[in-house]
């Protein structure tokens, strides 16, 4: 299984990628997590102490241009448990994590490297990690399904708000994601608080044909594991949006 999370900067996406990860893990999974923000903070949200030195990133080296004809394509030229060995990065519960390289300093230019990078990783790892559930936490921006970023993946999961301008930016997110041939797209809601947001959420995503796939409550110790700088999971394990994560993968890993 290999879903991608994606969404408007700052409905909570990287949180519930890495809390997706912990909890896929936990029920017995080999989980591969991949950073594919250009801002990588999944480390944190996985439970990976925040004052270890940081990982190797993933580069433009590990992929190389072949030709085929009049035609080229990109091709992932490493094995990918070499892959996993170099740049893997050991979280809790036994989560592995890659991080997609960062921009070293402003004005260097665009990151259509590492778009490539994501999206030929995920094609090797169909084949190499069959096994394997890999959760892919994308770029807050529409650039990475421009570039097809996630094309490989199974599913798709558009993280969204309760107000109108994360709805809609959902919608476009939902619109690409189809575009690119991936038939699974759902919504998860985040940070909804009362039945009248769950409702407006239900209405919209039913006028734009987006399945909402789990309801997740507002919960303030995410914001109070966010301020310590550790993961909900270690947190407080038996917070509210936990217990809907957890609910929301029982039901996609049948």
């Amino acid at each position: 299984m290999k879903i991608a999370i994606a969404g408007k900067g700052g409905v909570g996406k990287t949180t519930i990628s890495g809390t997706i990860c912990r909890v896929l893990a936990q029920n017995g999974e080999k989980v591969l997590a991949i950073d594919g923000d250009p801002n990588p903070n999944l480390s944190v949200v996985l439970g990976i102490d925040k004052d270890l030195p940081p990982q190797k990133s993933l580069s433009t080296d590990i992929i190389e241009r072949v030709e085929e004809g009049d035609s080229w394509r990109f091709q992932v030229k490493m094995p990918f448990d070499e892959i996993l060995d170099t740049y893997g990065q050991n979280a809790p519960d036994d989560v592995t994590l890659l991080i997609v390289g960062k921009p070293e300093q402003a004005g260097t230019g665009c990151m259509c490297g590492s778009h490539t990078v994501v999206r030929e990783l995920i094609h090797s790892a169909l084949s190499s990690e069959e096994n394997a559930a890999m959760v892919v936490d994308t770029e807050a921006s529409l650039e990475h399904m421009k570039r097809g970023t996630s094309q490989h993946v199974d599913k798709m999961y558009m993280v969204l708000e309760p107000y109108y301008r994360s709805l809609e930016a959902a919608g476009r997110f939902a619109e690409m994601a189809k575009q690119l041939g991936i038939n699974e797209v759902e919504a998860i809601a985040n940070k909804v608080r009362t039945e009248e947001e769950a409702n407006a959420i239900h209405e919209y995503c039913n006028k734009i044909d987006l399945p909402v796939a789990v309801m997740v409550p507002y919960d303030e110790n995410v914001a109070a594991a966010d301020l310590k700088g550790v993961s909900i999971m270690d947190y407080n394990s038996d917070s509210k949006m936990i217990k809907a994560i957890e609910s929301f993968v029982s039901k996609i890993n049948t």
